[in-house]
């Protein structure tokens, strides 16, 4: 059952990044200066509306060609037809247009009561193997069930969008399409590793190295949320020309990730084999080694996407985005043919490090000509010190105990110790971040 749901929702997602073309970013970007205007904000909208619909129809076109042609695919046939309204739930859905607005709060409640939903009908309809085709209905409402909501959201507190055979084209297809690329290129790179695994090892380690991936990319895209939510923000700020604020903005926000990155990275990385049995078995001990790679690859790809996603996309500087993200292919491509047969799944995860590593080295060298970090080192020697503070606590608790015992018991005195210690050197960026959230809660 699941293997039919994960391969049928696999080949849907090449296609759902085809529709989705880069369209995302490229629409925070650019409409975050058109905010204030409503009669641009309406035909800009519009026109990458327009352009959306056009590359969902060419993705839906591909999709059905490959069924037909493809003839192992016909019998995933229907679960594939199923989840892929999610493509044009999400071009409908223009959920672009409420991070342009910075409506943060109507996309979180609106995801959690779809959310509570899907799990309510998954607990009461899906029984066996046989509900497969019910289950993926479920999954399919799930993805798509909140999109269909901001179409009727967005129209009518924003913006009525339409349909149109106006567009700019000259403006808007090169970035588009370079961030496109872009998206293509990161797939390739994190997808390869998996790929070559499974055409030069086993499927036994494919699958190890899966779960080691699928812990990895959970803490990365929960961090990289936070980050996103800052593209509108910097967008504006760098039309009107707010340089000083961009720099202070952005070392506010270097500084957070740093507080928040660091300690979570060293807590997975000396709890890494009880988080594989937590989040699997004991049979998949063996993903532990490359998710303690990962771990520090996590540090390399936040940052990357902090100076890229912050700072290069827009000050419309997505072509040095594309040539970081390339040479990262390319140098986690050729690794990979040599180091895999070797290390096996170690050096797949040394590659994907390695390749996280150039990126963020090529982004900040681009990067730091624009913006210039201010009052960091204080706070970065803090978290450090905050961090070997976490080491000493949590080396001696992974000798006693369960796994779930380990690593509650080294969760619960590392925050305390963690925090001590930035209490105790007066951490400038927690006494802000504590203020700011007892401020909301207030």
């Amino acid at each position: 059952m699941l293997g039919v749901y994960n391969l049928s929702a696999s080949i849907v997602s090449y296609f759902t990044l085809i529709a989705a073309l880069g369209i995302s970013t490229y629409g925070i970007r650019e409409g975050s200066q058109y905010r204030d205007n409503e009669q641009k904000i309406k035909k800009f909208v519009s026109e990458i509306f327009s352009i959306n619909m056009l590359s969902t129809f060419v993705s839906y076109v591909l999709l059905i060609l490959s069924l037909l042609i493809i003839p192992h695919l016909q019998s995933y046939s229907i679960a594939i037809l199923i989840l892929s309204s999610e493509i044009v739930c999400t071009t409908l859905g223009t959920a672009w247009v409420c991070n342009i607005y910075e409506d943060y709060l109507f996309i979180a409640v609106r995801t959690l009561v779809i959310q509570a939903i899907s799990l309510i009908l998954t607990l009461t309809l899906v029984k066996s193997p046989r509900d497969l085709y019910k289950y993926i209905g479920i999954v399919a409402f799930a993805n798509s069930g909140s999109n269909l909501l901001n179409l009727f959201y967005i129209r009518r507190k924003y913006c009525k969008f339409r349909l149109t055979l106006d567009i700019d084209w000259k403006r808007h297809l090169r970035p588009i399409l370079i961030i496109f690329s872009t998206s293509v290129a990161i797939t390739v790179y994190v997808s390869s590793d998996t790929t070559m695994l499974g055409f030069m090892t086993s499927d036994y380690d494919v699958g190890l190295y899966s779960t080691a991936v699928k812990i990895y990319s959970i803490l990365k895209n929960v961090l990289a949320a936070l980050l996103m939510v800052l593209i509108p923000r910097f967008s504006r700020m760098f039309v009107k020309r707010e340089m000083e604020k961009s720099n202070v903005l952005f070392s506010k926000v270097f500084n957070i990730l740093t507080l928040l990155m660091l300690p979570m990275t060293v807590g997975l990385f000396i709890l890494s084999e009880d988080v594989v049995v937590l989040i699997s078995d004991k049979t998949f001990i063996g993903a532990a080694e490359p998710l303690r790679i990962l771990s520090i690859a996590v540090l390399f790809s936040l940052y990357a996407y902090m100076y890229t996603q912050c700072i290069l996309i827009p000050i419309k500087k997505e072509g040095i985005v594309f040539k970081a993200t390339v040479i990262s292919a390319v140098v986690n491509l050729g690794l990979n043919f040599i180091l895999i047969p070797f290390w096996g799944i170690n050096a797949a995860a040394f590659t994907t490090m390695t390749a996280e590593a150039i990126a963020f080295a090529v982004s900040y060298k681009e990067a730091r000509k624009y913006i210039r970090l201010i009052d960091v080192k204080k706070n970065f020697i803090s978290v450090l010190i905050g961090c070997v503070g976490i080491i000493l606590v949590c080396l001696p608790i992974q000798t006693v105990g369960n796994y779930a015992a380990r690593i509650s018991g080294s969760i619960l005195v590392s925050i305390v110790v963690y925090f001590a210690v930035l209490v105790l050197m007066k951490n400038s960026t927690l006494k802000e971040l504590s203020a700011h959230i007892f401020k909301k809660l207030i």
